[in-house]
C-alpha cells in the first residue's frame, strides 16, 4: 500500500469519525452533550482569556470520561473489545479524577490531561467507535490521533473568534 493510499484511508476515516452523528443518528443522544460541552467551554476560555483550567474543572472533566462510559454501558450491547475500551475510558476518568481531586501530580500535567480538548474528544471517539461500525484498526488509530489534534487546533481557533471579556466593575 502506498503512502498516498494510506493517507487517503486515514483522511476518509477522520471524515467518518467527524460525520458519525450524521451517519448514525442513534448516537446523537450520547455525543450531543459532548459536542455542546466542548464548544461552550472553549468559547468560555476564548471570552475569558485570563482564566486557566483549575483543579475543580479538571476533576469535573475527568469524571466526564466515567459518566460517558456509564452511558455507553447502559445504552449499548458491546463486544468484548468495546467493553474493554469503555472500561478503560471509565478507569482513566477515575484515576485522573482521583489524581486531580487530591492534587497528586503537577498542575501542568493535570491541566493538560484534563483539558476540554482531550477529555471531550476522547469521550467522543470512544462513543463513536463503540456505537458505530467503524472498524478499529491501525487506520482508525491514526485517524483518531489526527482527529484529536484537529479538534484541539479547531478549539483554539474557535476561542480566537470569541471577543475577550472587558473588565467590569473597575476590576
Amino acid at each position: 500500500m502506498s503512502i498516498l493510499s494510506e493517507n487517503e484511508d486515514v483522511l476518509g476515516r477522520v471524515v467518518d469519525l467527524a460525520l458519525a452523528p450524521v451517519n448514525e443518528p442513534d448516537i446523537v443522544p450520547v455525543v450531543l452533550p459532548l459536542i455542546i460541552g466542548a464548544f461552550v467551554i472553549e468559547l468560555y476560555f476564548g471570552k475569558h482569556e485570563d482564566e486557566d483550567l483549575g483543579w475543580n474543572t479538571s476533576v469535573g472533566n475527568a469524571i466526564l470520561w466515567f459518566s460517558t462510559g456509564v452511558t455507553i454501558l447502559s445504552t449499548t450491547d458491546l463486544s468484548r473489545n468495546e467493553l474493554y475500551a469503555v472500561l478503560a475510558l471509565m478507569g482513566t476518568g477515575l484515576v485522573i479524577g482521583y489524581m486531580n481531586f487530591y492534587h497528586r501530580w503537577s498542575p501542568f500535567l493535570a491541566f493538560r490531561a484534563s483539558s476540554a480538548g482531550v477529555v471531550y474528544t476522547g469521550a467522543y471517539l470512544v462513543t463513536v467507535l463503540t456505537k458505530t461500525d467503524i472498524p478499529v484498526n491501525g487506520t482508525t488509530a491514526t485517524a483518531s490521533a489526527v482527529f484529536t489534534l484537529a479538534a484541539i487546533v479547531g478549539f483554539k481557533l474557535l476561542q480566537s473568534f470569541e471577543t475577550p471579556q472587558q473588565p467590569e466593575f473597575g476590576v
